[in-house]
């Protein structure tokens, strides 16, 4: 199915009934998860292997991790394995290392209008086993947002985590999202792609108002959270518009960030592992921008306003 069908598709299924939303969404899940295990089958990674390709990647910052080990295959020791492998290699005494612990899958609007609570103590961690099990250690802290929580592990958790609930939306200046692109991070996906950076929202929030693309719908949605001593506290969050999400596409970020640089990728199953040096990868998406160029497709008027907005991100972040 080609990218233009595929978009299509998503309007429509957005405006068809939410029953009939509900039994697609749980068809696509399953056959996906069919496909998983057939790659499992088929494709096997040895510790050996796995180990061989962690020490290929440069460990020397703070990492924002995102895994999809379904469109690997199967890599021998599993889950507590790769979690494991990862945190030896990061040096929590110099640098810390993150993962997304939202507590939902699918739609973050969805999941808004469900009127959910978020207690950091026990909420769900929704995005997979590699994350489950790190953020279980005894040393990892969780930031208090109720639909973009991170878990942090390493030399500036707490710095990361502390500060999240006090955005207006998930990816403002006190989030651990803008923080990694401050402590000049990378992001390491594995078996992920593009599509899968949460921190590029931190990039477009950065630019307030100036920035092309109106992508939070109108609401405003408390949402009561308890903190690590139960004590409870309501965090108001903005939402990205569901039809907005649709037409996004990080991929397009690819080609630039091989031109400069920012990205490795590395054979893994039969995906890839991609380092991403977060300043490369922010300088390509402020640079596209500034080029009438976006991830949402098509063109935006490149006005003053804009310019001048991404003239003081850059700045804020060191990029010249």
């Amino acid at each position: 199915m080609n990218k233009t069908l595929k978009i299509a598709v998503k309007y429509a299924l957005y405006y068809a009934p939410r029953p009939l939303q509900e039994r697609l969404r749980k068809i696509q899940m399953e056959r996906e998860l069919r496909e998983g295990m057939e790659r499992a089958k088929r494709t096997r990674v040895s510790k050996a292997e796995f180990l061989e390709l962690m020490d290929r990647l440069d460990w020397g910052s703070d990492i924002f991790l995102h895994t999809s080990m379904l469109n690997v295959g199967k890599i021998e020791g599993g889950a507590k394995f790769i979690a494991d492998t990862l945190s030896r290699k990061v040096d929590t005494e110099r640098y810390t290392l993150l993962v997304s612990a939202l507590p939902y899958r699918g739609s973050f609007w969805e999941y808004l209008r469900m009127n959910p609570t978020f207690d950091v103590r026990t909420a769900d961690i929704a995005m997979g086993a590699v994350n489950e099990r790190l953020a279980a250690r005894p040393d990892a802290c969780r930031s208090i947002h109720p639909t973009h929580s991170v878990v942090a592990i390493g030399k500036r958790a707490a710095e990361y985590t502390a500060t999240h609930h006090l955005d207006k939306t998930p990816f403002g200046p006190h989030s651990p999202y803008w923080k990694l692109f401050q402590n000049k991070g990378k992001i390491l996906l594995l078996g992920a792609t593009l599509n899968n950076v949460t921190a590029i929202h931190a990039l477009e929030d950065a630019l307030g108002d100036s920035y092309p693309i109106d992508i939070y719908a109108a609401d405003d949605y408390p949402v009561t959270c308890y903190d690590g001593e139960g004590k409870p506290l309501i965090v108001s969050t903005k939402c990205h518009h569901p039809l907005k999400c649709i037409s996004r596409d990080g991929v397009v970020l690819r080609k630039p960030l091989e031109a400069c640089g920012g990205v490795k990728a590395y054979p893994l199953g039969e995906s890839e592992a991609l380092l991403i040096d977060a300043l490369k990868y922010a300088q390509c998406f402020f640079d596209q921008l500034a080029q009438g160029r976006s991830i949402y497709g098509g063109r935006h008027a490149v006005t003053p306003e804009l310019l001048e907005a991404i003239g003081r991100a850059k700045q804020a972040l060191g990029i010249e």
